[in-house]
């Protein structure tokens, strides 16, 4: 299914709300990287009110909620979900063991999973063009 993303400009970012989801919000400093965190909040979000044997909303189309005053400005991108696990993929990653070492000791010391810190270190790199000529 597709629901509709609204994305404000914010001072250091995009904040994103999903208008058919009033607790389903995220942000980012840029909009890839807000696109990215709306992709998996949405993802989490179906899945956990699936899980509570909740109803999905009829999704909202975009142009009536554009027209509303308090979304003026705002970015409007519709966003695909699942919402049967399928919105995550498992993939398998090689690299040496010290390496792998020092990333589990830095996810154990700050209390993340070692794929949230691939995942915003992905991010980084890309945002930074790390491999450019």
């Amino acid at each position: 299914m597709q629901y509709v993303a609204l994305f404000g400009k914010e001072k250091n970012g995009f904040s994103v709300e999903f208008p058919d989801f009033p607790g389903c919000m995220t942000y980012g400093d840029n909009l890839d990287e807000a696109v990215d965190h709306a992709n998996e909040s949405l993802a989490i979000y179906i899945e956990m009110m699936l899980e509570e044997g909740k109803a999905l909303p009829e999704p909202t189309d975009k142009k009536p909620l554009l027209a509303l005053p308090e979304n003026k400005g705002k970015k409007a991108i519709y966003i695909s979900a699942e919402g049967d696990g399928s919105d995550f993929e498992e993939f398998e990653v090689t690299m040496h063991a010290h390496l792998l070492g020092r990333i589990e000791k830095y996810c154990k010391e700050y209390g993340i999973s070692p794929a949230d810190f691939l995942a915003v270190a992905a991010r980084e790199g890309i945002k930074a063009d790390l491999f450019a000529d």
